[in-house]
């Protein structure tokens, strides 16, 4: 499989509860928006193409992403149910394998998930690598096979503040 970047974004900041007590149902929370959008255009300035967004079905998550595809021309947007909290790191990326998107995916979803996706994808072990990845905190990392196959390398990572300095820069 030829390289492509995969950007692993941890939903902006939400709602402690939700009106209907569900976890599931947390919306972001005006900060959360606002941080959002500017790490979105940062992403924007730095012209990272056109990547398929997959997103967790929950709330907060579906909300960052569509704040993504808002900022990112060209951008696409599915629900991934195994972007649901829980991800099971093969099956992802066996998913990302078959997945048509072409030269960039970008994966919203929750923590700890995400960064044990980051340490997995880069080390192979849930445990590898640590990361304390912030709400609205993104990774971009660059494979041709992952996990259990091949490896993953760390491009860059970036809060949401510092996303959101290179969007007003």
């Amino acid at each position: 499989m030829p390289e492509r970047r995969i950007y692993l974004v941890r939903h902006a900041i939400a709602e402690d509860r939700s009106a209907s007590d569900r976890d599931a149902d947390r919306a972001l929370t005006r900060e959360g928006r606002k941080k959002m959008k500017r790490a979105a255009r940062g992403l924007a300035a730095l012209e990272i193409g056109e990547p398929t967004v997959l997103t967790s079905p929950l709330v907060r998550a579906r909300e960052t992403a569509d704040l993504l595809v808002e900022a990112l021309p060209g951008a696409t947007l599915e629900v991934c149910d195994l972007l649901a909290p829980g991800v099971d790191a093969n099956a992802l990326a066996a998913f990302l394998e078959r997945h048509p998107s072409a030269g960039a995916v970008m994966l919203v979803g929750h923590e700890p998930d995400m960064g044990e996706l980051v340490a997995r994808w880069l080390t192979g072990a849930r445990s590898g690598f640590a990361t304390r990845f912030r709400k609205g905190a993104v990774a971009c990392l660059i494979a041709g096979m992952l996990p259990p196959q091949g490896r993953a390398t760390l491009e860059w990572f970036m809060t949401a503040d510092q996303l959101g300095a290179i969007g007003t820069s």
